[in-house]
């Protein structure tokens, strides 16, 4: 293999000329003038609090996802349970029981972000080993097979009746496809989506990486519908019609003080996004909710995404500002600092442990 060809292969080079890789900094730091405006004119550091009144801190990724998932609709809600860490691994069998969990099933924090330790758990051995390994607060939820994951950005202005979805994203899992000759890690290298999350495959699955799949084989690298984890992230926004809007008004309506945030879905098909039939809500995100359409560059630029960053900034500001008006507290500077102080440590101690 020449120089240049080396060069071109290495995940350094693939992250510099693909914008989509480029760390969050370079998407969040070009915003910061105009959060600092927002928080002017909220006279207030922590604005974004009052965004969400029924969620811990807006919903800015500080919360409790657990607590969240208990605001889900419950015909739209997965099983799931709370293993809190400590807790003897003795009860879980019996825990697992009584919340109607069956294997597989997926373990995730109940403090995470961007696909954090969620992992796709096929027996009661391979869990207790993981929740050892791991000893935080874990949700665990019961595994959605249904073929596709969308992400659904919604808000309405307190006061008003009818909200808008700013945001649709399909996702494409990471994977590959058989040659019948390559071994799956000889696939990986040649596609630069999957090449970046190599280190991460070799990892959990090194097994995996030795076989030979047959022509035409699909072999799925994760399940972990995130973009850092390597999930393909598909501007959808063309389906952003007015049945679906009218959809997640119903469905906003029974989730208590919600007014900004993202669904992750899994459905049946995308016509579920109208009838809200055949469809699971995984997981609700709220001021922290990114537009993740953004992150398709067939269909934008770096530039298209700070501008959709920033909008969505301002409409937490405009959503925050009319809820305190209506009496909604901003939750204080000491509480927000601690709770942000907590989150450093809790990283810490993630990345002391081996965890990605």
């Amino acid at each position: 293999m020449k120089w240049w060809d080396r060069v071109k292969k290495s995940p350094f080079f693939i992250k510099l000329t693909n914008w989509e890789y480029w760390p969050s900094k370079a998407f969040y730091y070009p915003v910061i003038p105009q959060i600092l405006w927002l928080m002017l004119r909220a006279r207030h550091l922590c604005f974004f609090t009052a965004a969400n009144p029924g969620i811990y801190t807006g919903g800015l990724g500080l919360e409790s996802k657990y607590d969240t998932i208990l605001k889900t609709p419950e015909r739209y809600r997965p099983r799931a349970m709370l293993f809190r860490a400590g807790e003897p691994l003795e009860n879980l069998p019996g825990r697992l029981q009584s919340a109607g969990l069956e294997f597989p099933l997926v373990a995730k924090p109940d403090l995470g972000f961007r696909g954090l330790l969620v992992r796709k758990i096929e027996n009661e051995q391979e869990l207790g080993r993981y929740l050892q390994r791991y000893p935080f607060d874990f949700i665990l939820q019961e595994y959605i097979g249904l073929p596709q994951e969308v992400g659904v950005l919604y808000y309405r202005i307190p006061g008003r009746e009818q909200g808008t979805v700013t945001s649709i994203t399909a996702k494409e899992f990471l994977h590959v496809i058989g040659d019948g000759r390559s071994t799956v890690e000889e696939l990986i290298r040649e596609k630069p989506r999957a090449l970046l999350q190599l280190g991460r495959l070799q990892a959990s699955g090194p097994g995996l990486l030795a076989q030979v799949p047959a022509p035409g084989q699909r072999i799925n690298l994760g399940i972990v519908g995130n973009h850092a984890k390597g999930t393909r992230f598909i501007n959808s926004n063309h389906l952003a019609n007015e049945a679906v809007c009218r959809n997640f008004d119903r469905i906003s309506k029974e989730i208590d003080g919600f007014y900004y945030g993202r669904f992750d879905i899994k459905c049946e098909s995308l016509e579920a996004l109208t009838s809200g039939e055949g469809m699971k809500i995984i997981e609700i995100n709220g001021a922290c909710s990114e537009p993740t359409h953004i992150y398709d560059p067939e269909r934008g630029t770096y530039w298209s995404a700070l501008r959709d960053i920033a909008r969505h900034w301002r409409i937490i500001g405009r959503i925050a500002r009319a809820n305190h008006r209506r009496g909604v507290p901003y939750l204080s500077h000491r509480i927000m600092a601690r709770e942000f102080l907590h989150l450093f440590a809790y990283q810490r101690k993630v990345r002391k442990l081996g965890g990605s």
